[in-house]
């Protein structure tokens, strides 16, 4: 199963970038795209460096997505080398934990 949406992703990831190429170049499949978009959301990232024990090694820090309203909507943890950074999303129980702490960190206004 996981192969299949691996599979599903990738070839729909093709067609969007082929009809993406396709509205840079073409006025009118550009309109059309533009018109036939169901919505859009604002989410702003911000990106917490957490202090590291072996800052030589690796970095790691939390980034925090936060809706247009300046809720805390989703958090992912991850760890960074010189070669590579791996993401992972937060369980329910640890994203709790997240947004309580830095529910009062960060403001967001809009105009």
């Amino acid at each position: 199963m996981k192969n299949d949406k691996k599979s599903t992703i990738n070839e729909e990831l093709l067609s969007r970038m082929e009809q993406f190429k396709e509205a840079t170049i073409d006025q009118e499949k550009r309109i059309e795209l533009e018109n036939n978009i169901l919505g859009s959301e604002v989410l702003i990232r911000f990106e917490i460096f957490l202090p590291s024990k072996s800052p030589e090694k690796f970095s790691d820090g939390i980034f925090l997505y936060m809706n247009d309203s300046g809720d805390i909507v989703d958090a992912e943890y991850y760890i960074r080398d010189s070669d590579d950074i791996t993401i992972v999303g937060l369980e329910a129980d640890d994203f709790k934990v997240v947004k309580e702490l830095f529910k009062d960190s960060f403001s967001l206004e809009i105009e």
